[in-house]
């Protein structure tokens, strides 16, 4: 495909998302990391430089992918895929290769390069159900359809529990009960694919009382609503142990008001917040630019799903629209 039929092709309201979503992501990045990486790098710029780097081998890789490859080769690259991902998971276990950071072996890292394989085998994940849902004569089945799907999840659970990453474990439970459901998986199928899962997810909140604790305190702030509901209800509160960083999270927000502070004027990022760039950016947004600059966040997102969600209906086939 040459460039002037790429650019006859291109979806330009994404492409412009995608650019504004990028930016003021690294802006905000910039905004809420100069101190940390002044400090422990001597470069302010230390961390904008990176996620920069980053944004720009991503924007350069995802054109190669989208003039060279089909993405039908994806469908017959299915399995290959999978067990590369899988290969990846299992590598942040090997001694000199695999990098933990805060008590998790989640990244691997090459040089002065790291990254996460669990980033990728989200995207293969989701590859492999848009084929196996693109099947729609095996999807009617539970040993044939369904049951392929919750295997594969539970080996890719079960490694990244290992590592651990709870939240990657959550989020691919609940993007495999969606595109069951919007697949056609029949009801029943999808309350006997649910139970195990939810049972699962359940299970491993409860082993880990800081899970628990965790929970209960971002709870909290439905406390005035649901002792309305049960006076007798009175959720524990650790507000100087495990609710630290939640507390000051909501302060983040609490302090922003409608406008914010302004760019740069967080004060929770002042080391209150640990990884304010990351993890915390939400806050720091919240605080920095107020709600009109939380507003504006969640309407580009909302306007990119929708722009995905056109993209899907066009698609020439099955595995392009879930995909």
């Amino acid at each position: 495909m040459s460039f002037k039929q790429l650019h006859q092709k291109w979806d330009w309201g994404l492409i412009i998302l995608v650019f504004a979503l990028t930016g003021l992501g690294l802006m905000m990045i910039l905004s809420s990391s100069f101190l940390l990486a002044q400090r422990y790098y001597g470069d302010p710029y230390y961390f904008f430089k990176k996620q920069a780097f980053y944004a720009i081998i991503g924007f350069i890789f995802i054109i190669g992918l989208v003039r060279y490859i089909p993405y039908q080769l994806y469908q017959r690259l299915t399995y290959p895929l999978l067990l590369f991902a899988i290969l990846g998971l299992l590598l942040v276990f090997v001694p000199g290769l695999g990098k933990t950071t805060n008590g998790a072996s989640r990244w691997i890292k090459i040089g002065p390069l790291s990254f996460q394989p669990s980033e990728l085998a989200k995207i293969v994940y989701i590859i492999y159900l848009a084929a196996l849902l693109s099947r729609q004569e095996k999807i009617k089945s539970f040993s044939t359809g369904v049951l392929p799907g919750l295997i594969i999840y539970a080996i890719i659970a079960g490694l990244l529990i290992v590592e651990p990453d709870m939240g990657t474990v959550i989020f691919l439970g609940g993007l495999t009960l969606c595109m069951f459901f919007i697949g056609g998986v029949k009801i029943k199928h999808l309350f006997i694919t649910t139970c195990p899962i939810l049972l699962a997810l359940i299970y491993l909140l409860i082993s880990a009382p800081y899970r628990v604790k965790r929970v209960l305190e971002w709870l909290n702030f439905l406390n005035p609503l649901l002792k309305w509901l049960i006076p007798e209800l009175n959720l524990p509160s650790d507000p100087l142990g495990v609710g630290y960083i939640i507390l000051h999270s909501k302060l983040a927000f609490a302090s922003g008001g409608i406008l914010g502070q302004g760019l740069g004027g967080s004060q929770q990022k002042l080391f209150y917040l640990p990884e304010p760039y990351t993890d915390y950016i939400f806050s720091i947004i919240g605080e920095e630019l107020g709600f009109c600059g939380v507003s504006l966040v969640t309407f580009l997102f909302l306007l990119l799903f929708g722009r995905c969600i056109n993209i899907a209906r066009g698609a020439r086939d099955l595995f392009g629209f879930y995909l």
